[in-house]
């Protein structure tokens, strides 16, 4: 990976060097195109390889024109012989079990004030609570992307140079998905399997909308490196 200060070294090299490590980069990443266009099309048979041969596994005397002879050792399972027991269902006693716990520093603390009393009306807003009772609520926070902008410095040296601060790699056009919003849409659709329109709806619910033709560029890209790399 390049760092800053090689990048700094090529440029005061000279417009020659530049022109030479920009040709040679981009000659590197059509190499690249090319062996995640090859990957792909693998993939994609490989995909095709996989459904023919588990459809031809899921058939057998019940749902095709095989014999049950050729069944094997998909029948269904004897029934158990066991007399049922006179236990009750679910844990027994003695049993240690396991269950939600109260935390001692919680996110977020809501306070619930007693105004009047509930009998005769008078106003306790000055009065101090004898006790508190807590109770906490275990629950997912509401799904929301968080955007980042990045602002690169534009310096003009007295000697006439523009000297301007670089992006960072994730930063690379305009307006783009995250390293960590593509993770997930790689996970959800490598791992859950999930198609691209599930995909779109999912980040519809976050804010802005993951487009069909966005979420396909991006697992040609990352999905067949990810694949690659597995």
């Amino acid at each position: 990976m390049m760092t800053r200060e090689d990048a700094q070294a090529i440029y005061r090299a000279g417009a020659d060097t530049v022109v030479r490590v920009l040709l040679e980069m981009d000659a590197r990443i059509h190499v690249l195109e090319r062996q995640v266009q090859d990957l792909t099309v693998r993939l994609d048979a490989s995909e095709r390889r996989v459904r023919h041969l588990e459809e031809q596994v899921a058939k057998d005397s019940h749902n095709s024109s095989k014999p049950p002879s050729s069944d094997g050792l998909s029948k269904p399972k004897p029934k158990s012989l066991r007399p049922p027991s006179t236990r009750p269902t679910g844990g027994q006693p003695g049993h240690t079990g396991s269950t939600l716990h109260r935390v001692e520093n919680p996110d977020h603390q809501v306070r619930h004030a007693v105004e009047r009393c509930k009998d005769c009306g008078r106003s306790l807003t000055r009065q101090a609570p004898e006790r508190i009772e807590r109770r906490q609520v275990f629950d997912l926070p509401e799904p929301k992307l968080v955007v980042t902008e990045h602002q690169a410095e534009i310096k003009t040296c007295t000697c006439g140079c523009v000297n301007r601060a670089a992006f960072p790699p994730e930063a690379m056009a305009p307006v783009q998905y995250g390293p960590r919003l593509k993770s997930a849409a790689i996970y959800l659709k490598e791992y859950q399997l999930l198609p691209f329109d599930r995909l779109s709806e999912i980040a519809r619910v976050c804010g802005p909308i993951l487009a069909s033709r966005s979420s396909r560029s991006m697992f040609k890209v990352c999905g067949s490196v990810s694949t690659r790399r597995t």
